[in-house]
């Protein structure tokens, strides 16, 4: 008589819902320990044990092992509880059971299924059996939807179901699914903010911390007992991608971000990246280690703008800023052995724009005093403001709106002449009918938005009293400036949109606050005030 060396396999995960008792590992045990004993030709010779995988997948690590000892002839008996414990994915039970497993003269025994390849090799290629593995299939695909539902609820409602609190939080003693901030990493994160604000590289930023000695996110973890793996040496240093990691994280503003990634499939247990517009977020979820506002400034100083402007990636004091007003493209640095120049990137990679450098010494003097001469023009500007309102006791914001609604007007009565004028062209036979009703709809369109955004000033205007304070924090926020000496990333980054840089060398430089700058000269030339002469204006030029 064949005496048969048996693994008896034995799985267990969250997929078997509400039958976890029965399915547990001591009952499969038990069960196939006393099936074993009713034949003599049964010999167990290892127990393999997947504990917590799901049946969806076959990368489980006892199940690889025991598929191993039956390529390597110690095993030639497969025993399980039932088909359920074997897999739930139908194709690859299948393929297991039909092919791999007589592939290798291996005997295969489902016990609760009454399968038996050697006794009954009918029972394997029974339509009951293919008919089962499908039913286990579509049972671990239920499950894994009212499992995804349960958790994307969860997280709607603001509940963190991640393992561990991101760097910079803790979760609450007190309530589990939300954080409190780690005062040591929280400190950590403001410097790396602070630092890349003020004109520092990532690189810099990441060679500091290294200096200093602070622990990398998974190191402080590890320390504080909140976390474990496994550490490598590039655990221990902080390099650009830790610092990229924590510079995108808006977690740190106060919002829960969940749902970035998800499983391709109940089968497959890859993640693949989820669209931003349809991740989860939760505002305001917990404290904020960094304003809404900071956080902004770092996404449009790093990621919002070409800024790699070195071989090493670094970017320098202008970075981001600064344009050839000739072809509109970035402006590259070059070193010599004594300067820093700038020059075309148009014409440094095809040779078809200025090839006329501009020195980075001669450029920082210049936005120095071209920045000077804009906040004295504010506050000059302030002062006629002023004088208005106290003269003519009117409201700033009242007539600027009043003005963009005028203006609105305006347009609305040119587009209608002209949708007038298309209809005359048509009878006379000047246009097409194509060409009327092409021309017909651009008037219409343009004639729609524009009085839908006279409806949203019209709202902002009744919201507007008399005694509301003026919309003019822009003003504020300038006059607060000293006299401008040397020149920082952060000031540059608040303050300028771009600088452009002309074939004749002329630096015009376009601030962020263009529009309500030149409001306040509209407000001024309507309200008859000495007018600002042109020069005088939010796109400042100088010439080299």
């Amino acid at each position: 008589m064949k005496k048969w060396n048996v693994a008896a396999y034995l799985r267990l995960s969250s997929d078997d819902g509400d039958k976890a008792e029965s399915n547990s590992i001591s009952n499969q045990k038990s069960i196939i320990k006393q099936y074993a004993k009713r034949f003599d030709d049964l010999k167990i010779v290892e127990f393999y044990t997947d504990d917590g995988y799901s049946g969806t997948t076959f990368d489980r690590p006892n199940f690889q092992k025991m598929i191993n000892d039956i390529k390597d002839k110690k095993i030639d008996c497969i025993i399980v509880k039932d088909l359920s414990r074997l897999g739930r994915n139908y194709i690859e039970v299948g393929n297991y059971i039909e092919k791999v497993f007589p592939l290798y003269n291996v005997r295969f025994i489902a016990i609760n299924d009454n399968v038996d390849s050697y006794k009954d090799p009918k029972s394997v290629s029974n339509v009951i059996v293919p008919f089962k593995n499908l039913m286990n299939d579509e049972y671990a695909r239920d499950i894994s939807n009212k499992v995804r539902s349960v958790l994307d609820n969860k997280k709607a409602n603001g509940q963190f179901i991640g393992s561990f609190a991101p760097y910079g939080y803790l979760r609450d003693p007190k309530d589990k699914y939300k954080f409190v901030i780690d005062k040591d990493a929280a400190k950590v994160i403001k410097k790396i903010f602070t630092m890349i604000l003020s004109g520092k590289s990532k690189k810099d930023v990441a060679n500091e911390l290294n200096s200093l000695g602070v622990l990398t996110p998974r190191m402080h973890k590890l320390e504080n007992g909140t976390a474990k793996c496994v550490i490598k040496e590039t655990t221990k240093k902080w390099n650009t991608k830790k610092i990229d990691e924590i510079l995108k994280n808006s977690t740190y503003t106060g919002d829960l971000i969940q749902g970035v990634r998800k499983k391709v499939s109940h089968k497959i247990h890859k993640n693949k990246r989820v669209n931003n517009d349809n991740w989860i977020v939760v505002p305001n979820h917990h404290k904020a280690i960094i304003t809404k506002d900071e956080f902004q400034k770092v996404q449009e100083l790093l990621y919002e703008r070409n800024i790699r402007v070195t071989a090493k990636n670094d970017y320098d004091i202008f970075a981001g800023h600064l344009r050839c007003s000739e072809c509109g493209n970035s402006l590259i640095i070059r070193k010599s052995k004594y300067h820093i120049y700038y020059y075309c990137k148009t014409y440094l990679k095809e040779k078809n724009c200025i090839s006329n450098s501009f020195q980075k010494e001669k450029l920082e003097k210049i936005v120095i005093d071209l920045l000077n001469s804009f906040r004295n023009n504010v506050r000059d500007i302030d002062e006629k403001i002023n004088e208005i309102i106290n003269q003519k006791e009117i409201s700033y914001d009242i007539d600027i709106i009043k003005s963009k609604i005028a203006n609105v007007n305006e347009k609305i009565d040119k587009y209608i002449k002209l949708r007038n004028e298309v209809k005359n062209d048509l009878k006379e036979n000047f246009i097409t009918e194509e060409e009327y009703w092409e021309y017909s709809e651009e008037y219409s369109g343009n004639i729609s938005k524009l009085k839908k955004e006279k409806e949203k000033l019209e709202e902002r205007l009744e919201k507007i009293s008399f005694e509301s304070e003026n919309n003019e924090s822009w003003i504020e926020e300038i006059k607060k400036l000293k006299e401008i000496k040397t020149l920082d990333r952060l000031l540059i980054d608040e303050l300028i949109e771009d600088i452009e840089i002309d074939k004749e060398r002329n630096v015009k430089i376009i601030f962020k606050c263009n529009d309500k700058y030149f409001e306040a000269l509209d407000f001024i030339n309507r309200n008859k005030c000495d007018i600002i002469s042109p020069s005088e204006n939010a796109e400042i030029i100088k010439a080299n």
